[in-house]
């Protein structure tokens, strides 16, 4: 960007910084109520995902998790048990959502191999959520394929064998390609019997 090009955007972000604020605020007063108000058909699924991108990827990370279950009638499941985020069909599974980045890429964090669970990842866009599902054996395979690094500063934790890894999957890519044709599902399809 030029200095051109950066004085224009900067003159932007000022002249609508007040109305950015007052949406975002709108959106925090209403975030509770987001998953009732799309199951009660008051908004859309894809309006849904669209509100709440605004939010910071900590507030609306679990809110995605949380309609996931819902909406899919799984049962969370005690984080002490170590065996990911929910149970379906006598099946466990850790969710792991990504969503509005600048650089195009799902990014999954907090990937814990030693945990025996299945994997639901979903890239979350305007257009509402592209779902992926892999099991533990195709999500070990993955790591290795996108090169999962350590996430959080675990380097230094040279002898523990509970390192948490984080990778990133870049749409328009190759891999990309490959987790469409291998992995993703429709919302139908998540936990039919192939799956389970």
């Amino acid at each position: 960007m030029n200095q051109i090009e950066l004085k224009k955007t900067i003159r932007y972000i000022l002249d609508n910084i007040d109305q950015s604020r007052i949406v975002l605020n709108s959106v925090v007063s209403i975030r509770k109520k987001l998953i009732d108000l799309t199951f009660e058909q008051v908004i859309s699924e894809q309006e849904f995902y669209k509100i709440s991108s605004i939010l910071t990827p900590q507030s609306r990370s679990p809110m995605w998790e949380k309609y996931f279950i819902e909406m899919h009638n799984c049962k969370k499941v005690n984080k002490k048990d170590e065996r990911g985020d929910f149970k379906k069909n006598r099946r466990y599974y850790e969710y792991k959502s990504s969503g509005y980045n600048q650089d195009n890429s799902v990014h999954i964090v907090q990937i814990r191999p030693w945990q025996e669970c299945d994997y639901i990842i979903q890239s979350i866009s305007d257009d509402g959520a592209t779902t992926f599902v892999l099991t533990h054996a195709e999500m070990m395979l993955e790591m290795e394929k996108l090169k999962a690094a350590r996430a959080h500063g675990t380097q230094a934790l040279v002898n523990n064998e509970n390192i948490e890894y984080r990778m990133t999957l870049k749409k328009d890519s190759a891999h990309w390609d490959r987790w469409i044709n291998n992995y993703m599902r429709n919302s139908d399809d998540i936990f039919n019997s192939e799956t389970e």
